[in-house]
């Protein structure tokens, strides 16, 4: 729910920010700007704490698999860092280029520095999330992307108070450019969840390979899979043309129907 209010939070700081650099609609553009950032700014804190934060505590405690093949800790380290750049490699088991903050993944988890986090040396490789490189990616991206989401919206929102944000122009475009980025950012915390319980499908249980159907062949998974690809393509092109027209329109145009309507 964090993460819809966040989106839906960008997306009117977007088109009010749009508004003013396009010169146009200034008293509509500072009204979605306020409500998108004020908003955005409150959202965007609460997506990584309280609920991130105990997502991530919940996580470590229950599927330790996952949470060491997201951070990309091979082996089980007392004080751990938190990666925040690398790539994984499972061969070597190490994260490759890496760039670290010394303890940083323990006092997350524990709160202390000093604490130990399991690592996936730890856990039987058969347990291991099947798709692991896409799964450490995955969650960076969600992460980053929602570093940059309270970043973003503490600047605005300084700004805001201040006022002085109408006319920034540097903030006003990288609202702008943000615009599709929550969409990014929910698609991956997705795909996190989904690669991160893998290969369970009833964690501990049931494993994926054991929960498939014998009565459906694997070209009628992939015939369904090809549909759905496609229907979500078309409705992502038409929402796409959709909401340019109607952000293009512009708001007073629904005032004038109702206007007209009464």
């Amino acid at each position: 729910m964090t993460g819809a209010v966040v989106t839906g939070s960008f997306v009117m700081a977007a088109v009010g920010a749009f508004y003013l650099l396009e010169g146009g609609r200034q008293e509509y553009a500072r009204i979605f700007l306020k409500v998108g950032v004020v908003a955005g700014a409150i959202a965007s804190i609460a997506i990584v704490f309280p609920t991130g934060d105990l997502h991530g505590k919940y996580v470590a405690r229950n599927q330790p698999a996952a949470m060491a093949a997201m951070e990309g800790l091979f082996r089980t380290e007392s004080g751990a860092g938190m990666v925040l750049m690398g790539q994984p490699n499972e061969e070597t088991g190490e994260i490759d280029n890496p760039i670290v903050v010394n303890n940083a993944l323990s006092f997350l988890i524990y709160g202390t520095t000093r604490a130990e986090v399991k690592g996936l040396d730890q856990i039987p490789h058969d347990q291991w999330p099947t798709a692991l490189p896409l799964l450490y990616y995955a969650y960076h991206i969600m992460a980053g992307l929602g570093t940059w989401f309270v970043l973003l919206m503490i600047v605005s929102a300084f700004l805001l108070w201040r006022g002085r944000l109408h006319t920034a122009r540097w903030v006003l475009w990288a609202l702008l450019l943000s615009f599709p980025l929550p969409y990014i950012a929910n698609t991956a915390g997705w795909m996190t969840a989904e690669l991160g319980r893998q290969p369970w499908l009833i964690y501990g249980l049931m494993r994926t390979s054991e929960g498939f159907s014998s009565t459906v062949s694997a070209a009628n998974g992939l015939f369904t899979l090809i549909g759905f690809m496609g229907l979500y393509t078309v409705l992502g092109l038409l929402f796409t043309v959709l909401i340019y027209r109607e952000i293009s329109k512009g708001p007073e145009t629904k005032v004038a129907e109702a206007v007209h309507a009464d």
